[in-house]
């Protein structure tokens, strides 16, 4: 992680700049020390009074009362051995041009105080933040220094921002990386999609979405039943996801200089540079704390452009409390700009399927009527089927007889370590595959599931089982990562690494009667919880926010 500073700097007066030390210095050069981690005696406080309210908000004070206490014969000090973890500028977000237009009015009132001439100190102090902005393309930010350097009360009309082009009023525009909503829709996709629905029926935001290809008004899922592919190359030649990734930032670049969004929203992971704001969505870190359950060529992308990704942006979104401490331990520096937003469940969920619905179902369910153990995701190393196929397998013959392992989703990766394993289960009527089945069929298959089984190694969040709990079944989870979070007291749960107590789980789910109505009961207050309009009102004020609107 990136050390903010080694508890304080030098004040660079004829500038009116402060710069943090980040490393061991001597202590004779510590002009101040930062107020995010002080210790005082009493004795000074007594002796030059506290931070100096009338001239400061926010900003330099604590460099203010530094200057005084060494005028007074006061020395300043860092506990070399101590460690501070600060959540920077979560007061207003590290990119707001409100943060700007503060620094700027305090940098004022330190350089009149302490300055030799303290207008050319500030006039010189705003050239350079203003170059830097403008540079970064925040133009918003940049008309908030050159109020504050006029002394002029905040705010970015079209007369005095500094933009080229007067500012919008109305719904954002909002730019959306879609590559997750090209062909069929896994997690990350389902997530893209509910989310941009909602915005935009909320009528807060216009959106506009680009991928490697082209960038549209309109999503990019293809219409019709056969739904072509057309990114699989990345997979095939050398390097293909760096192509990929070249190809977005030049269409992006496209979008920009036609539509001229006001952020850009990053719903997987990464984002190419681009001149607006920019909010990222980090859904997991599994690729650090599992990297052999993922392609090597995933891990090395993300490994690559997932901290130059989140350098750049203005806030960071995750689906959960316990993925934003996995990205503060990992990547401190985005410490003041994480939010926490639960993503939702589609209604329909809670909503007994209509009738034609329910035929469809029998049709790929072949007319078998009994109870089963469903598991729904992607098939692949992370979800943990290989721990699940050897789980089922140890249930008694009964069990396996009245309920077989039912699979729904499409292949993943590394397939090939369980087929031989499944291939047998399958030709012995234990398991059924379905395959990828499309999402007006979900509410009626987890109503004829006995439970929805998902031993995952590690989530994020995790929308199967709550959208299990809100049709009422009976879910049986995974005790570590996120799982506990999301679904609190409405779960079951197992060791996901011990395939002792996933049989255990399962039997239990089998044989209690009780358990299973416990379960379906208290499943629909917890799926609740968890509501598209909610998340997409909190990302609505995160970019709001970011944009300085």
């Amino acid at each position: 992680g990136r050390v903010q500073t080694w508890g304080g700097g030098r004040a660079w007066r004829w500038v009116g700049v402060a710069r943090h030390y980040r490393r061991p210095v001597a202590m004779e050069k510590l002009e101040y020390l930062t107020a995010a981690s002080l210790l005082l005696r009493r004795e000074a406080l007594e002796d030059v009074g506290l931070f100096d309210a009338g001239r400061y908000f926010m900003y330099w004070e604590d460099a203010d009362l530094c200057f005084r206490l060494r005028a007074q014969g006061w020395k300043l000090a860092v506990a070399a051995d101590a460690l501070i973890w600060h959540q920077r500028s979560s007061s207003l977000g590290h990119t707001n041009p409100l943060k700007d237009y503060y620094v700027m009015m305090s940098a004022g009132q330190f350089v009149r105080q302490y300055a030799r001439y303290p207008r050319l100190a500030m006039i010189l102090g705003a050239l350079g933040r203003v170059t830097r902005r403008v540079g970064l393309g925040r133009w918003r930010n940049a008309g908030a220094i050159l109020r504050a350097l006029r002394g002029a009360p905040y705010g970015l009309s079209p007369s005095t921002a500094v933009s080229p082009s007067p500012r919008r009023s109305g719904p954002l525009r909002v730019a959306v990386e879609a590559t997750t909503l090209s062909g069929r829709l896994a997690g990350i996709g389902h997530y893209t999609a509910a989310l941009c629905q909602q915005l935009v029926t909320e009528g807060s935001a216009t959106l506009a979405y680009f991928t490697a290809r082209s960038w549209a008004r309109e999503p990019p899922r293809p219409a019709g039943l056969r739904i072509p592919r057309p990114l699989q190359w990345r997979k095939r030649i050398p390097m293909g996801r760096e192509l990929q990734f070249v190809l977005q930032g030049r269409q992006l670049a496209r979008l920009e200089g036609l539509w001229r969004p006001d952020v850009i929203l990053g719903p997987n992971f990464v984002l190419p540079p681009a001149k607006a704001p920019s909010v990222l969505v980090v859904h997991d870190l599994s690729h650090i704390r599992y990297p052999e359950v993922h392609p090597p060529a995933r891990v090395a992308f993300l490994n690559r452009h997932l901290r130059p990704a989140l350098a750049r942006a203005g806030a960071v979104l995750t689906d959960s409390r316990f993925t934003e401490a996995e990205l503060l331990h990992h990547f401190p520096e985005v410490a003041g700009r994480t939010h926490v937003v639960y993503p939702g469940i589609s209604g329909r969920f809670a909503v007994a399927p209509a009738a034609e619905v329910e035929t469809a179902l029998d049709g790929v369910l072949l007319g078998d009527d009994r109870r089963f153990f469903l598991f729904l995701s992607t098939l692949e190393p992370r979800k943990n089927l290989a721990g699940l196929l050897a789980a089922y397998a140890a249930l008694p013959a009964a069990i396996r007889g009245a309920h077989p392992l039912v699979l729904v989703g499409q292949m993943g990766w590394q397939q090939s370590n369980f087929a031989a394993v499944l291939t047998g289960m399958v030709e012995r009527g234990e398991v059924r595959m379905l395959g990828y089945l499309r999402d007006e069929l979900l509410p009626a298959l987890y109503r004829r599931a006995l439970a929805l089984v998902y031993p995952s190694l590690y989530e994020g969040f995790g929308l199967p089982p709550i959208e299990a709990m809100a049709t009422a079944c009976p879910v049986l989870a995974a005790n570590v990562t996120a799982m506990p979070e999301v679904c609190g007291d409405a779960a079951l749960y197992c060791d996901p690494l011990d395939v002792g107590s996933i049989t255990a789980g399962m039997r239990r789910l089998a044989e209690d009667d009780a358990l299973r109505a416990r379960l379906a009961a208290a499943g629909p207050a917890r799926a609740a919880l968890y509501t598209w309009e909610a998340a997409a009102t909190q990302v609505l004020g995160v970019m709001r926010e970011v944009v300085g609107r």
